[in-house]
């Protein structure tokens, strides 16, 4: 059972704690489901609002690290990057070809480098305790690496099935 007051320390951490269950559904949503439905774009906004207010609100957590920047701080340009990178596209509705193909590679790495960051926060809240900081980033490593694999698959799986449609569109198969 999780103990909430492992997870929030401050109003600040209930904004961070909120958001980012917000964002692991919302984000877990959006890749499992149909693409381009209505419903999936409203709830892709609805996670791209809630992982900018996660990535914002953890520049003012410092409790893992002594009042330091931790890893995890380390990580929010990346999580931020790829937002943008598959949110720039629709939002400006450009019309390159690789629109979509942006769309996917962006958003695969924001929902599941959520997910990435949500475990190793899982695990170093709930079982990390009296672990070395050498010990810590260690085992977050082990933790991070299933999901650098996953969102590779992910992105895979997703570019291949973008390719297969338009394959199919472009000799005529509806």
């Amino acid at each position: 059972m999780i103990e909430i007051g492992n997870w929030v320390h401050s109003p600040i951490g209930g904004i961070h704690f909120l958001t980012s269950i917000i964002g692991l559904l919302t984000g877990a949503y959006t890749l499992l489901t149909k693409k381009g439905s209505l419903l999936h774009k409203r709830v892709g906004y609805v996670f791209a609002i809630a992982l900018l207010l996660v990535n914002i609100s953890a520049l003012f957590i410092y409790d893992f690290n002594d009042g330091f920047f931790s890893v995890f701080h380390y990580l929010i340009p990346v999580s931020l990057l790829f937002l943008m990178y598959g949110m720039y596209p629709m939002l400006v509705k450009l019309k390159s070809k690789n629109r979509l193909r942006s769309h996917i590679i962006g958003m695969n790495g924001a929902a599941l480098g959520l997910w990435a960051a949500g475990a190793t926060e899982y695990f170093v809240r709930e079982f990390a305790f009296g672990l070395s900081k050498s010990q810590l980033i260690w085992y977050s490593f082990i933790i991070s690496v299933p999901f650098a694999i996953l969102i590779t698959v992910s992105i895979t799986y997703h570019l291949k099935k973008l390719s297969k449609k338009h394959r199919g569109l472009n000799n005529g198969d509806h």
